[in-house]
């Protein structure tokens, strides 16, 4: 027993091709703005990360500066404190002498 099986032939109008065609280039415009869109992303993203890094890296230096200017202002201030005790102590008990 032979099975034969024929084969339709597929073909298309005019209009359906025109319809495949336009389809296919609508796709394909489609593609061209995704990639066109990630590849800007892709090259501006990193700039504006790194602007920001940056950014918080200077933010970061300035205060560890304007901290170390502060401590040794304390320091400068507290060894004037300990110089006018010392003074004060010593003026005072040369008086009650």
């Amino acid at each position: 027993m032979v099975i034969s099986v024929k084969r339709k032939e597929l073909r298309f109008s005019g209009k359906e091709i025109t319809q495949l065609k336009s389809r296919s280039g609508l796709l394909m415009a489609v593609e061209t703005v995704v990639i066109v869109l990630l590849l800007v992303v892709m090259v501006f993203l990193p700039f504006y990360f790194g602007n920001e890094a940056d950014k918080i890296n200077e933010l970061t230096k300035q205060k560890e500066q304007s901290f170390s200017v502060m401590l040794s202002r304390i320091q400068d201030m507290s060894r004037e404190i300990s110089y006018l005790q010392t003074v004060l102590g010593a003026r005072s008990s040369v008086k009650t002498e």
